[in-house]
């Protein structure tokens, strides 16, 4: 049985107020700057809640698809924020929508929510943010949220919440290289040297981390034309100039980092992702396609090089993000089940929610089904309009 979150009309008219906490609702990023950065350091949060993530998307990619800003702020009596949450109103045909920002480029979305917030029914608490909303919302579209979050519960993954189409992949980092190298199998670890010994027959092999300035613009500019090339009339979203200019302005603010595999200088893969207190979130890669480099897997080389810095440089944990990947299943051994949680907020919301929870559950089914996959690339790619089952 199909079931959006929650209730029906009776409901929506008929629930008491619960206001434990005081709530505003902005329109502007900035106008929260200081509430969001607080909650940012001493909330459970992921690298895609960060201020220069969100901001950067909504003056990028949000604008170009006609979002605006609607950021709910909860304070507790004292008037300290206890929780924010990062969103976008839009439309959807008639109904107006509100959903994470960050899109589907955000891989784990989540609020800012204190560990100690008293928030009451999340429900009400995003009912009441719809009715102090200048815009007027239907539904609220929470998608790919994980059920904790740095070790805490996620108030806003809620009971009844859909199963979302894909899973994020994980893993804890040990406190040693020579840990990371030995939880790969012998033939696995032959595989890779003899991959790069294949690879510096053409040339000097260089690893770069952390790239900066004019060097980590030039390697993202790489990656993002390596993307583009690859999946030439199956996404098309990497030749256009919002998402140029949302993930060179990330690099820009330090948010994203850069980095690199050369083969005598010329970039052949590159990764770029967002570092968050000990935690990588591995955004985007690509590799160069030409037959004679691609044959040496630089995009693995470079992946295992990428671990293997961030354990040097103390991180603990590392995540590929959403989405189904060979390369994904090698290096993580966590599957993060995320969900879609759907709230009507409005008469209207309550009739759009149900068709919503089918949408998502039909997306699910052809994604974990691989011959309805494979079907779905071939009817759709003639459209150049598919997504693959992952962009990291």
């Amino acid at each position: 049985m199909v079931n959006a979150i929650d209730c029906g009309v009776g409901d929506l008219a008929g629930e008491v107020e619960e206001a434990p906490v005081a709530l505003d609702v902005l329109t502007r990023l900035e106008d929260a700057r200081a509430d969001w950065d607080d909650l940012f350091a001493r909330a459970p949060a992921s690298a895609y809640q960060s201020y220069d993530f969100c901001n950067v998307w909504m003056e990028t990619l949000g604008r170009a698809q006609g979002l605006a800003p609607m950021i709910v702020v909860a304070r507790a009596s004292g008037g300290r924020a206890v929780a924010l949450l990062p969103l976008a109103f839009g439309r959807v045909g008639p109904l107006g929508v509100a959903r994470f920002i960050g899109g589907r480029e955000s891989n784990l979305n989540c609020g800012l929510i204190a560990r100690d917030a008293a928030l009451g029914d999340m429900r009400l608490l995003l009912r009441r943010a719809a009715r102090a909303a200048p815009q007027s919302v239907d539904l609220f579209l929470l998608r790919n949220q994980p059920r904790s979050c740095a070790g805490a519960a996620n108030p806003l993954a809620l009971p009844g919440s859909s199963p979302s189409p894909s899973s994020a992949h994980a893993t804890a980092l040990p406190a040693r290289a020579a840990d990371l190298d030995a939880r790969l199998t012998g033939d696995a670890r032959k595989k890779l040297r003899k991959k790069k010994t294949r690879l510096e027959t053409l040339g000097a092999v260089v690893f770069e981390h952390v790239a900066t300035g004019h060097r980590a613009r030039d390697i993202v500019k790489t990656l993002l034309a390596q993307k583009a090339e690859r999946l030439r009339g199956v996404d098309a979203s990497f030749e256009r100039t919002d998402m140029r200019d949302f993930v060179l302005r990330l690099v820009e603010t330090g948010a994203l980092e850069a980095h690199a595999l050369t083969l005598d200088g010329r970039i052949i893969a590159a990764y770029a992702g967002l570092p968050h207190e000990r935690g990588f979130s591995a955004m985007l890669n690509s590799f160069d396609s030409e037959e004679e480099i691609a044959r040496s897997s630089p995009g693995d080389l470079l992946l295992h090089a990428l671990m293997r810095d961030l354990v040097a440089r103390g991180f603990t944990r590392f995540d590929l993000g959403v989405g189904e990947g060979r390369y994904k299943n090698a290096v993580c051994d966590e599957t993060i089940a995320l969900v879609d949680t759907i709230v009507p907020a409005s008469p209207l919301g309550v009739v759009a929610a149900p068709l919503f929870v089918a949408a998502t559950r039909a997306k699910r089914q052809i994604k974990q089904t691989p011959w309805m996959f494979r079907r779905a690339v071939r009817l759709r790619g003639a459209f150049g309009r598919v997504r693959p089952p992952s962009r990291s």
